[in-house]
Parts: C-alpha cells; sequence; structure tokens
C-alpha cells in the first residue's frame, strides 16, 4: 500500500515540475518569441569569400540572401547561401519552381529556419507634468536616459555617457559574415565610415556598458538604438582572455582566446580565435 501511496506521489511530483517547465519555457519565449521562415538553398561555396562576394551581389539587387556554416559528412564544412524569407513552405516552393525554370537551382533545396524574433517596441513617450488650473501648462522634463544615445543619420551612434561611437547596424554589408578574430581586427583597422579611419573592436569592458541582463533577444538597455542585432551567435571583442600561471602555452599562439559577446541573454564569455564571430565596430570620441 505505501509503494502504490509513493507512487502516486511521485506521478503528481512529476506532472507539478512538467508544468513548472512549461510556465517557465513560455516566460522565456514571451519576450522573444521564435520565427518561423523558409529559404531556398541556391549554391554552396568551400570558400567563404567566394561566398561572401556571391551574397554580397545578391544583396546588391535588393534580395533577401545569407549564408549558413553546414558540415558535409564525408566532404568538410561548406558555406551555403540562402536565398528569400518566405512565410510558408508552398510560397518558397512557388519560387523555387521559377528558379528552376531559369536554371538557377538543380535540386528541390527548401530548407525551414527558426530564429528569435524581437517583440515590438511602442514609440517612447516624453515625461509630462501638467499645472493644475485653467491656465495649466505642460512642461516636458527631460528624460536623460532617453536622451542618452543619439542617431547620428549617417550609420552611426553616439553615447554620450560614454563618449563612444558605434556602428548602428549590427549586420551591415561590410561585416555580414562571421570571422575570426584576428581577420575582425584586420577588418576594423581597414573600415572607413563617416570621415573617421579609427574604428575598432569593442573591449569587453565597452560592450558591458550596453548589456543589460535583464531584458533577452537582444539583452540591450533601452532606449535600444541599434538595429539588425545578431542575437544567435557572439559578437567579439578585442579584449583576449588570458589564462591563469599555471597554463602554459607557446608565445606565438598567447592568449589563443579571446572575450565575446551573446546578445540573446547579454552573456559575456570567450572562445578560440580561429572561431567565428560577428563584428561591431566602435571608436572613440576624443
Amino acid at each position: 500500500m505505501r509503494l502504490l501511496v509513493s507512487t502516486s506521489r511521485w506521478i503528481v511530483i512529476k506532472g507539478l515540475l512538467f508544468l513548472l517547465l512549461i510556465i517557465f519555457t513560455s516566460a522565456v519565449n514571451a519576450d522573444c518569441a521564435e520565427e518561423v521562415y523558409y529559404s531556398i538553398h541556391v549554391q554552396s561555396f568551400k570558400n567563404l569569400t567566394n561566398a561572401n562576394r556571391y551574397v554580397n551581389g545578391l544583396k546588391n539587387k535588393g534580395k533577401i540572401v545569407f549564408w549558413k556554416e553546414a558540415e558535409v559528412q564525408g566532404k568538410g564544412y561548406f558555406f551555403r547561401v540562402y536565398l528569400g524569407k518566405y512565410k510558408t513552405k508552398a510560397e518558397a516552393l512557388e519560387v523555387w519552381e521559377k528558379l528552376k525554370e531559369e536554371g538557377a537551382v538543380s535540386y528541390r533545396g527548401v530548407h525551414e529556419f527558426r530564429e528569435a524574433k524581437r517583440p515590438e517596441k511602442t514609440a517612447d513617450q516624453p515625461k509630462e507634468t501638467v499645472a493644475s488650473g485653467e491656465d495649466a501648462v505642460k512642461t516636458v522634463v527631460p528624460d536623460l536616459e532617453k536622451d542618452r544615445f543619439l542617431d547620428n543619420r549617417d550609420g552611426t551612434i553616439t553615447d554620450t555617457l560614454t563618449s563612444l561611437m558605434w556602428i548602428k547596424n549590427g549586420w551591415r554589408l561590410d561585416f555580414v559574415s562571421a570571422a575570426k578574430w584576428p581577420d575582425a581586427m584586420k577588418k576594423c583597422e581597414k573600415f572607413r565610415h563617416g570621415g573617421y579611419d579609427d574604428w575598432r573592436l569593442p573591449t569587453i569592458k565597452e560592450w558591458k556598458t550596453l548589456l543589460d541582463t535583464k531584458k533577452q533577444c537582444p539583452a540591450l538597455v533601452e532606449p535600444n538604438p541599434f538595429e539588425n542585432m545578431i542575437v544567435h551567435m557572439p559578437y567579439w571583442s578585442e579584449t583576449e582572455f588570458v589564462y591563469g600561471k599555471e597554463y602554459t602555452c607557446s608565445k606565438t599562439l598567447c592568449p589563443i582566446h579571446a572575450y565575446t559577446v551573446l546578445l540573446y541573454f547579454g552573456k559575456v564569455n570567450h572562445q578560440n580565435k580561429k572561431k567565428r564571430a560577428f563584428i561591431l565596430p566602435v571608436r572613440s570620441i576624443h
């Protein structure tokens, strides 16, 4: 009899745990729901440079195009280029049929993707205080937090709190693909925009001034002035990760890791410099 009672209690406990898991999952997804779309696989490249050249060529024609890295068994890694973002598979297949007639595709490569969907923001309203009486006059109270970021209308954002200028678009054509850390450093050094040539990767300390871990997708401070920020892959910082004294490695390879930021939850991490992460340039305002 005791065994039966214990079994019944365990079933109830498991049911409650499952319910709590559903509630927790719903709470997390409420802030950053997933968007499902279908895209057409049009090309594959072994070389990332060729993939980027193909992607940029199609983007210049006004098409939605991107690439994903994929491992093909027995052949290694390839960079698959995808065209379009369609709400239904049927819609994607209809476009695929037209491409097939034109000879642009040879096999039925329509793939499903899921990515975080940023919740819509309502327009921020200025705070107001209203005097009483017939001659009441509205007085706008400055919101210092709201006025922190200045949009320079040239693709850059000025942070008046930290005296830093950031690139506004987190996925612009110049940095449309993830890169290894040394390449990311070089790309920023060669980058020219707004009449400035002193762009660089942000330090991890500078990244932290933008993070708000209470938010998700992206975990950035409000009002968030950026656009097209990647949330499922990390961004590089220029700050190298230094191991403890007990760790030894070749001087030519040390340090082998650098800090990164994942904007889904605002997590600071570090990874091997040979791995890839995205790039958001910054410069100091002197």
